[in-house]
C-alpha cells in the first residue's frame, strides 16, 4: 500500500511539474511573439512564467527524492563498517525525513500568514499564497518519502548499500 501510494505521488507530481514547465514555456513563447510581432507585452506572462518555474523547480526536488537521485552522503556512508551501514541508511533517511518535515511545517505557517495577510503579487494581482504553496507541499511530500525509506528499506528506490560493497 505504501509503495502504491509514492508511486501515484510519483506520478502527480511528475504530470503538475511537466505541466507548470509547459505553461511557462508557452506563457514565455507568447510573450515574445507579442512584443515581435504585434509591439505589445504580455506583462503578466514573465511574472507568471517565473512562479510556474519555481512550482517546477520545487516538484523536481520532491521526483529526484522519489527516485532516489538527490544528493546523500555516501562517501560518509562508506566510513562505516558494511554490517552497519543498512542502520546508518536507515537513520539518515529518518532524519532527512523528520528535517523535510520541520520544513513543511514552517513553510505551511509562512503560507498561511501570506494567506491571512491577503498578499498579492505586484504585477499579477495573484495571491502569493498560490505561489508558495509548493513549498510546504514539496517539504510534506520529501519527508513522506524518507520517513518511508527509513522505516520501510526495501521502498528505497536506490539499493545504495549494496553498490557501496
Amino acid at each position: 500500500m505504501t509503495a502504491r501510494f509514492l508511486a501515484s505521488l510519483q506520478k502527480w507530481e511528475r504530470w503538475v511539474a511537466l505541466t507548470a514547465f509547459g505553461l511557462m514555456t508557452a506563457l514565455v513563447l507568447a510573450d515574445i511573439a507579442l512584443r515581435e510581432l504585434a509591439h505589445q507585452s504580455f506583462a503578466m506572462g514573465p511574472k507568471l512564467a517565473i512562479d510556474l518555474m519555481i512550482w517546477g523547480g520545487f516538484l523536481g526536488a520532491a521526483l529526484t527524492s522519489g527516485k532516489g537521485t538527490h544528493l546523500k552522503a555516501e562517501a560518509a556512508l562508506k566510513l562505516w563498517p558494511v554490517a552497519l551501514r543498512p542502520w546508518i541508511e536507515a537513520l539518515s533517511e529518518i532524519v532527512t525525513g523528520v528535517f523535510c518535515a520541520g520544513l513543511a511545517w514552517v513553510s505551511f505557517h509562512y503560507v498561511a500568514q501570506s494567506r491571512t495577510m491577503g498578499e498579492v503579487g505586484v504585477v499579477t494581482g495573484v495571491p502569493l499564497w498560490i505561489s508558495q504553496a509548493v513549498l510546504p507541499w514539496t517539504f510534506g511530500s520529501m519527508a513522506i518519502r524518507h520517513l518511508a525509506y527509513g522505516w520501510l528499506s526495501g521502498l528505497r528506490p536506490m539499493a545504495s548499500i549494496e553498490d557501496l560493497k
